[in-house]
């Protein structure tokens, strides 16, 4: 080491002043930066969060109102999400730091006591930071005893599981106001002008029945011969019918005519036959609050159900395959594209698929919507329920594992350095399925009815 070395590495005298701050390295010398004046870095604040609201007008504007709609809705539920945790975790008595809209860089912000509140660039998500969630974070001695991980267990149970009960009182609400408030046909049960004079209302375009020639108006009598007097034994005639040729009789203007054809399979199961006509529908039924509140708790523990058998199916080997086979022939290395959509029960949709369903079901009604709505938001809290970091579910397996090994007065943390290795894989394993599902719905867009 030189002279010139250590005279370089040498600390500055006590009491010297060092380099001042404001100040910067230029290679003609040193020359002092102008501060950024309050007022500019609040308008170039606001301006980033204008750019965003203006990339979501936009989006209104190009991909239609409804589709705006139901991603303003999806955003509002991840908020809502936060606000359980939120929420819970201040009642609690623990410090939170931040609470953010969004991920990636920060567009703005505003602080309000403790907390800073802001929107960052990409709109996929939400999040709160909680101080001392695990035993890796570094605190500060005198906040210790309003970290997360110092309160009893009760408490970081009921902010780990706020988010998804969140959503469940999301869902039910949803549910009892279309049972209650604007009136319901039923999601798989329509409530039908059971008359022998019904009619077809709507011919889903592409259909097995838009092939043979059914029309708007037609009256279905019979299919192979089975007499139908109302929709109801329309579907049940079509159930063992699926991928078969048959002859559909029909009454058009007065005169019945035979219409010749094969059957498809019904989207909802991928077993049933379809045929893919719309019937004409008796007003919306309102119930009564009370009944209301009853339908809603029945549907709602329909939906969960549901939403954790095809969470489950997502990740066994026949789910996997369903994500990636239809995308990619590996025999051909091409990519498939084709027909799918509503005639795929098994597809995974990515953000872009769950906006373009819920804008086709809001085209139709409110209480599609609703119905939609309530299904996606049981569909996340079941998911992160998951029993893994970093979804809630791992925060809850944490917690309940710590309870059961602390006793005799001794307190036991586990140490959450261990399982970040299965984190990390679950993390993988979500943004690879998230990314082919996104991938698939950009090239192989969903064919969706009407």
């Amino acid at each position: 080491m030189t002279a010139g070395d250590r005279h370089r590495r040498s600390p500055a005298p006590s009491g010297a002043p060092g380099r001042p701050r404001g100040w910067v390295t230029w290679p003609g010398g040193r020359r002092r930066a102008a501060p950024r004046p309050p007022w500019l870095a609040a308008a170039s604040s606001w301006l980033r969060l204008a750019l965003v609201l203006g990339t979501l007008a936009a989006l209104g504007v190009f991909a239609g109102v409804p589709v705006l709609i139901v991603v303003g809705a999806l955003i509002g539920i991840v908020i809502l999400h936060e606000l359980g945790h939120f929420w819970t975790a201040r009642w609690a008595g623990m410090k939170v730091s931040e609470f953010y809209v969004g991920f990636g860089p920060r567009l703005w912000s505003i602080r309000r006591g403790e907390t800073t509140y802001g929107v960052k660039a990409i709109l996929a998500g939400a999040y709160v930071r909680i101080l001392g969630m695990n035993n890796l974070e570094k605190v500060d001695p005198a906040e210790e005893h309003r970290t997360y991980r110092s309160k009893p267990y009760w408490r970081r149970m009921s902010v780990a599981v706020a988010g998804s009960a969140m959503h469940f009182l999301l869902a039910i609400l949803l549910l009892w106001v279309l049972f209650s408030g604007v009136g319901y046909h039923g999601f798989d049960r329509p409530d039908l002008t059971e008359t022998p004079n019904w009619q077809v209302a709507r011919v889903v375009a592409d259909s097995p029945a838009a092939a043979m020639g059914v029309r708007p108006g037609d009256r279905v009598t019979a299919v192979e011969g089975r007499a139908i007097e109302g929709f109801g034994d329309l579907r049940g005639a079509l159930a063992d019918l699926a991928n078969r040729p048959v002859g559909v009789t029909v009454v058009r203007h007065g005169e019945t005519v035979t219409l010749n054809g094969t059957i498809g399979t019904a989207p909802r199961d991928g077993v049933s036959g379809f045929l893919g006509v719309g019937p004409e529908l008796a007003p919306p039924a309102r119930a009564n609050p009370l009944a209301g509140l009853g339908r809603s708790l029945s549907d709602f523990g329909f939906v969960v159900r549901a939403s954790a058998e095809g969470i489950a199916a997502l990740f066994s080997l026949q789910g996997l395959d369903g994500l990636l086979g239809p995308l990619v022939d590996f025999e051909s290395n091409e990519v498939a594209v084709g027909e799918v959509g509503a005639v795929d029960p098994n597809r995974v949709v990515s953000v872009v698929g769950v906006a373009q369903i819920g804008g086709s079901l809001a085209q139709e009604d409110v209480a599609a919507l609703l119905g939609f709505l309530a299904y996606i938001n049981v569909f996340f809290g079941v998911l992160n329920m998951f029993p893994l970091l970093p979804l809630d579910g791992g925060h809850v397996v944490i917690a309940t594992y710590e309870r059961l090994r602390s006793f005799g007065g001794r307190t036991y943390r586990a140490d959450v350095a261990k399982m970040l290795p299965a984190a990390y894989l679950f993390v993988l394993v979500l943004v690879t399925v998230g990314l082919l599902a996104l991938s698939r719905d950009i090239v192989d867009p969903l064919n969706l009815p009407g």
